[in-house]
């Protein structure tokens, strides 16, 4: 029943997005954590990595990073964080609008963060082959949407307690996941040449009653269809499939041969939390295993 209340919300706040005026879909706000370095001690001879991190409903960016702990995590790597964080006047619970159709290809809201990483990349400061991003509920399916439409820019992304691209469909069908892989590739169209995306990593919580854990194995599932499509646009399974059941978690490894990796885990005990956070907020799951942690692993610490 709270899974069928939480949609209705959301369908409700999509409404409310329709009557915004489109002209403010500029006004997505930002928080940067630029460690260990002031503007003026910056050395753009030294490129770094970007982290990208992106709040759901009902939270502050800033909020976000501290209880996630990207940056006490991520310290002796010294990337560049960005925390776009939803502007009331586009959502009133301050959600990521995915389900407008402008979330479907390559501009709206989109452009304004994707702007905001480029300025990143061309001012020096950031290298342009280690761009990650980072999501939870909402700003999980959004960043299912950028890396799916922008693989050309992102590298790899932790997605956590999220759901596929094109939510509306692939959640009403099987046959819509597979349609949203190919709806994806067509958002990444002429780029999937200049793919650097080679690692998602999945997690969701077996109790989550907001966003049901099969929302975010539909997202894993999408991202499957749309690697084995992009090799050879065919669907012929040429990928490794592993898969592990313990009393803490579900553990779902895909590899395909170019080193591609996918891996989708739900913590059996957890609902719609994040796993490995840092405790006093509604959304820490302190007691789990860190998706962070995993995520720093996956990526040979972010390289």
């Amino acid at each position: 029943m709270k899974t069928y209340f939480w949609a209705l919300i959301l369908l409700l706040t999509h409404s409310l997005m329709l009557l915004t005026s489109k002209a403010a879909q500029a006004d997505i706000l930002y928080e940067y954590y630029n460690q260990n370095t002031s503007v003026s001690e910056r050395d753009t001879s030294v490129k770094r990595p970007l982290i990208l991190w992106i709040h759901g409903c009902r939270q502050k960016a800033d909020t976000f990073v501290a209880v996630t702990d990207i940056i006490e995590k991520t310290k002796s790597l010294n990337p560049i964080i960005i925390a776009p964080y939803q502007d009331s006047k586009l959502n009133v619970l301050k959600c990521w609008n995915f389900f407008s159709d402008e979330m479907q290809k390559r501009d709206g809201e989109f452009m304004a963060v994707i702007k905001e990483v480029q300025k990143h990349i061309d001012s020096g400061e950031a290298d342009p082959e280690r761009i990650f991003v980072g999501g939870f509920s909402s700003g999980a399916i959004f960043a299912q949407h950028l890396v799916l439409c922008f693989p050309e820019l992102f590298k790899a992304a932790l997605l956590h307690s999220g759901g596929p691209f094109d939510y509306r469909k692939a959640m009403n069908s099987k046959e819509g996941v597979v349609t949203g892989a190919k709806e994806a590739l067509a958002c990444a169209s002429t780029h999937l040449n200049q793919r650097r995306l080679k690692n998602i990593l999945y997690f969701h919580g077996k109790k989550d009653h907001i966003l049901p854990w099969r929302s975010g194995l539909s997202g894993f599932v999408q991202a499957v269809h749309y690697f084995d499509l992009n090799d050879d646009t065919e669907a012929n399974h040429s990928f490794e499939f592993k898969q592990s059941l313990d009393q803490e978690k579900l553990n779902i490894a895909v590899k395909f041969p170019d080193g591609t990796a996918l891996e989708f885990v739900r913590i059996e005990n957890m609902s719609h939390r994040w796993s490995g956070s840092h405790p006093g907020s509604a959304f820490s799951s302190p007691e789990t295993m860190s998706s962070v942690d995993m995520f720093l692993n996956m990526t040979n610490n972010l390289k």
